[in-house]
């Protein structure tokens, strides 16, 4: 069967995979930018710098595609990417699946998704260890836990006393080779985010080999009784037809997935994105956490999530360590930051942590998405969703629960320096095509049979914490299903 996947980033790749052990030839059609490509960003119209990493000091996978429809935004900042691998060259490599709490009104009971799980640990080196998260998520890892930092581990001792039965603690499962007998794994370099220098943290740019691929920009879709036809756009401006695709599996991000079947027709010029409200919480270190030794890495390694209790809703916070890295973002975040000492800086930093905190979706701002006359795209913020004074009163909540608990740990929160993130910057976002309302289960939007869905865009509902890991697993599954 001829297949076209549309797209690079994490379920373009899971989707690639898949098919091609399945035998199928695999077209892999990707806007895939590389460094000497256009230098004009997607965030040249927006003064946040809250989570924008750069990939060892690029802004590459920011870039605009230099042909084709614009993707503009007003109020709100989805991130997307046009980057070869997409946001995996900068993501925190997060790797946590979704639960049934989180998926309770989905069409599709999340134990579907076990054998993908299972599958994609075997591909991809994640790291895990039986702890607090076990109960909830599972055993889902393939690597021994990444060494977190001594004062973490405090944090862990001291959370074994504590009993907050609606609260889990565990160290982060990431996408990071930690070695094995046969490999060798992280060095604890701290670069982390800025780019692994010796590639241990997993992304997708590098597509299973086997696949033909094109680096183009898909600007339409055509189905018809016979198969798809793909319009497309090169780096050079230059139109290209592809015909006669058997299944097109597009897996371009929820904004570029959206624009696609707008323009196509295949859905209306509307839709609602969902997104998960990310914030920034500054966390002091109390002296009964020692001092701190050693950062041992980058990326996140704590988890805690706040169950659904009562009234209260559900969220999920990743504790990051001290990293010279935070001393620049602290520059740009601080009122006057520029004009502080390094030197003061990094003595006050190394006393603190920060948490980043998620909440669901539904307890979320949500993103308007709108085609223009002109094939462009117009993002602002949903007017009848949550509103930023819904959002903040439950971030208010969740931060008490969350300090409550962390304060038994060692870690003293300072609310009065939370920073909230615009809708779209965290990068936990989708839902505006969900299957068993807006497609079927197989992600295919209501009309079409050869154009399945298997990005974010399908999720029936986004949840507070990581998401590639549920997409790739969701994608892998559509691949499966939609070639038998």
């Amino acid at each position: 069967m001829e297949i076209a996947v549309i797209g690079s980033g994490p379920s373009g790749w899971s989707a690639t995979r898949t098919l091609i052990e399945l035998g199928h030839a695999v077209t892999v059609i990707d806007s895939g930018l590389i460094e000497s490509d256009a230098i004009r960003t997607n965030t040249e119209k927006t003064s946040s710098t809250l989570n924008r990493k750069l990939y060892f000091g690029s802004d590459l996978p920011y870039r605009h595609f230099p042909f084709g429809p614009t993707l503009n935004s007003r109020e709100v900042n989805p991130i997307f990417s046009f980057a070869r691998g997409g946001l995996s060259l900068v993501w925190g490599a997060t790797m946590l699946p979704y639960c049934k709490e989180d998926t309770a009104c989905w069409s599709l009971d999340i134990s579907a998704l076990q054998k993908n799980y299972l599958e994609l640990i075997k591909q991809i080196p994640i790291t895990g260890a039986a702890d607090g998260l076990s109960a909830t998520y599972g055993n889902f890892y393939s690597r021994r836990a990444i060494l977190p930092s001594s004062r973490i581990v405090r944090i862990l001792e001291k959370a074994k006393e504590i009993e907050f039965p609606q609260i889990q603690i565990g160290l982060s499962r990431l996408a990071v080779e930690t070695g094995t007998q046969d490999v060798t794994g992280c060095v604890y370099c701290k670069k982390c985010l800025n780019g692994c220098p010796f590639n241990f943290i997993w992304n997708s740019k590098d597509l299973h080999r086997e696949a033909k691929y094109l680096k183009l920009r898909v600007t339409k879709l055509i189905e018809s009784a016979s198969g798809v036809e793909i319009d497309a756009v090169d780096v050079h401006g230059k139109p290209h037809n592809l015909k006669h695709f058997e299944k097109v599996l597009l897996a371009a991000g929820p904004i570029e997935s959206f624009r696609i079947l707008a323009s196509s027709k295949v859905v209306e010029g509307s839709a609602v994105l969902k997104d998960s409200a990310t914030f920034f919480l500054p966390v002091l270190t109390l002296p009964n956490l020692g001092n701190m030794h050693h950062n041992s890495f980058g990326l996140s390694q704590l988890f805690v999530r706040l169950n659904k209790s009562n009234s209260q809703v559900a969220s999920q916070y990743q504790l990051y360590e001290y990293s010279e890295d935070l001393v620049a973002r602290a520059k740009n975040a601080l009122p006057l930051g520029a004009l502080i000492p390094d030197t003061i800086l990094k003595f006050f930093l190394k006393r603190m942590m920060v948490a980043i905190g998620y909440l669901d979706g539904a307890d979320s701002p949500s993103i308007q998405m709108k085609l223009l006359e002109n094939g462009s795209l117009l993002s602002n913020l949903e007017l009848n969703g949550k509103s930023y004074k819904d959002r903040n009163k439950v971030i208010k909540t969740s931060i008490k629960r969350f300090s409550k608990f962390v304060r038994r740990c060692g870690l003293l929160p300072l609310p009065f320096l939370t920073q909230i993130a615009v809708p779209g910057e965290g990068v936990h976002f989708g839902s505006w095509l969900p299957m068993g309302d807006k497609s079927d289960l197989l992600g295919r939007p209501i009309g079409s049979q050869n154009i399945h869905v298997v990005d974010s865009s399908v999720l029936p509902t986004i949840a507070p914490g990581p998401i590639t890991f549920t997409v790739m697993a969701n994608a892998m599954r559509i691949a499966e299903e939609a070639v038998k």
